[in-house]
C-alpha cells in the first residue's frame, strides 16, 4: 500500500543524492522536477528499498487548480515514466558497497517504476525504479553523496537552476567548479539544436540560474574561459549566502588544492574536508602526511582489512595515529638521500625507475598475488631492494633504484 504523506512537506527536510546521479544526463519539465523532489523527501536514511508514495497535488501544482492543471499532471505522469537517466555504472566492491570509477562506463536506466494520477485522492502515486537504488538509498554506507535542504530546493523554479544548484552543491567545500561548455550541455541534456549560440545559453540558463540561486544558500558568480574567441568553459564561483547586497560579477578564489580533490573523490565529506583544512592551517601536519595516509589505508582496503576507506582515512588524519610512522619514514628517506649524495661514482649494474616499481607493487600480477605482500610500499622497498644493496638516486628529477657493481 502507498504510504500517506502530509499536504505540506517539512521545510527543513534534508535530501541526498549520490554524486554519480548529480552528474548524470537527464532533463525534466517543472512538474516532473517537483514530483522528483517530493519523492526524494520521502526517502529515509534507513530505507533499503523504494516504496510507493502518495504525493498530493499541492506539492506538484503551486500556481493554480482546475481541469487544465489536472490534465497537465496526468500528462506529466505519462511522460516521466518514459524518462531515462544516462548515468555512470558503479563498481561493486568486496565489502558489498559500490563506488565510482575514474574511467566509468555509462548506461541508460529508467527513472520511474510507476507514476499514476488518482483523481479520487487528488494526487499522484509514484515510486522510483529499483535499478537506481544505489544512487539514492544507503548512501552513507558507500560515501560520495551530497546533501541539500528542501527549503533551498523549493526556491528554485527552473529545472536548469535545479541542476546547476546540485552541481555546485557537490563542490561547496571547494568554493568553485569549472565545467566545460560540452560538459554543461551533456549534464543539462541539451540537444544539438538547443541554444546553439552561447549568448542564448548564457541568458536563458546561466543568468536565470544565477538570479534564482541568489536567494538560496548557493549564490554564485561565474567567469567565462575562452579558447580564442570561443567560450570553452564556465568557472562557477561560490559566494557567501545572500545578505541583501548586490553580488559582484567576479570574485577571486584560490584554486582547489589537489589533496582536497583526492579526498573528495575517495568519499570524504564536506565537513570532514573542512576539519582537515583547519588542521593543515594550524600546522598539525603537512600535506605529504595526507598522501601517506591515503597510501597506507588504500593498501589495507585492497587486502580486505578495512571496509570503508573514506572513514579510515579521515580518522587517521584527525587522530594522527599514523603521524609517527610518517615522520620516521620521512627521516629514513632523508638519511638515505644524504648517503646517496656521498656515494662513489661507480658504474651501475642494475637500475629500475622507482615509479615503475611502485606500479608493480600497486598492481601485482597473478603470481605476485599468491605471495605475501608487504603492508606498505616502504616495507616492500626495504625487503626486496634496499636489503639487496639497492639505493635510491635522483636523476634529472626522477627517482631510480640503483645497484652498483662492486667489482668495478
Amino acid at each position: 500500500m502507498p504510504t500517506k504523506s502530509p499536504l505540506i512537506p517539512i521545510v527543513d527536510k534534508t535530501v541526498a543524492q549520490h554524486n554519480a546521479l548529480i552528474n548524470a544526463r537527464f532533463s525534466f519539465v517543472p512538474l516532473e522536477m517537483r514530483l522528483f523532489i517530493s519523492l526524494l523527501t520521502r526517502i529515509e536514511p534507513g530505507d533499503e528499498q523504494f516504496r510507493e508514495h502518495f504525493v498530493p497535488m499541492a506539492e506538484i501544482i503551486h500556481e493554480r487548480t482546475g481541469g487544465s492543471a489536472y490534465d497537465e499532471v496526468k500528462q506529466m505522469c505519462n511522460n516521466i515514466t518514459s524518462r531515462r537517466l544516462y548515468i555512470e555504472k558503479l563498481i561493486d566492491t568486496q565489502q558489498g558497497t559500490r563506488k565510482r570509477s575514474k574511467k566509468p562506463d555509462f548506461e541508460f536506466i529508467p527513472l520511474m517504476a510507476k507514476a499514476a494520477y488518482e483523481s479520487d485522492r487528488g494526487g499522484v502515486v509514484a515510486s522510483f525504479n529499483p535499478l537506481i537504488m544505489p544512487y539514492l538509498l544507503q548512501l552513507r554506507e558507500s560515501g560520495n553523496f551530497t546533501l541539500a535542504q528542501l527549503e533551498q530546493l523549493n526556491k528554485l523554479k527552473s529545472f536548469y537552476s535545479y541542476r546547476i544548484y546540485w552541481l555546485l552543491k557537490e563542490y561547496a567545500t571547494f568554493k568553485e567548479r569549472t565545467i566545460t561548455i560540452a560538459q554543461l550541455r551533456f549534464l543539462l541534456d541539451l540537444q544539438e539544436g538547443e541554444y546553439p549560440r552561447f549568448n542564448n545559453l548564457r541568458t536563458r540558463i546561466l543568468d536565470k540560474a544565477q538570479t534564482e540561486m541568489q536567494q538560496t544558500d548557493m549564490p554564485f558568480t561565474y567567469e567565462l574561459q575562452k579558447q580564442g574567441k570561443v567560450v570553452s568553459e564556465v568557472k562557477f564561483l561560490l559566494a557567501a549566502p545572500h545578505n541583501g547586497e548586490v553580488m559582484p560579477t567576479k570574485s577571486p578564489l584560490a584554486e582547489v588544492p589537489a589533496w582536497a580533490r583526492t579526498l573528495a573523490e575517495i568519499g570524504v565529506g564536506e565537513r570532514s574536508l573542512a576539519v582537515v583544512h583547519r588542521q593543515l592551517e594550524a600546522g598539525e601536519y603537512e600535506v605529504d602526511y595526507i598522501a601517506y595516509v591515503i597510501r597506507i589505508v588504500t593498501n589495507q582496503f585492497r587486502k580486505g582489512k578495512i571496509k570503508k576507506p573514506a572513514g579510515a582515512i579521515y580518522k587517521a588524519l584527525i587522530e594522527k595515529y599514523l603521524l609517527v610512522d610518517y615522520q620516521q619514514a620521512k627521516a629514513a628517506a632523508g638519511t638515505k638521500k644524504k648517503a646517496l649524495t656521498q656515494a662513489p661514482s661507480a658504474a651501475a649494474a642494475v637500475t629500475y625507475r622507482l615509479s615503475e616499481v611502485r606500479k608493480i607493487y600497486d598492481n601485482p600480477g597473478p603470481y605476485a598475488q599468491r605471495q605475501k605482500q608487504a603492508d606498505t610500499f616502504e616495507q616492500h622497498l626495504q625487503q626486496v631492494y634496499l636489503r639487496d644493496g639497492f639505493t635510491i638516486e635522483d636523476r634529472d628529477g626522477e627517482q631510480w633504484l640503483v645497484k652498483y657493481d662492486e667489482k668495478r
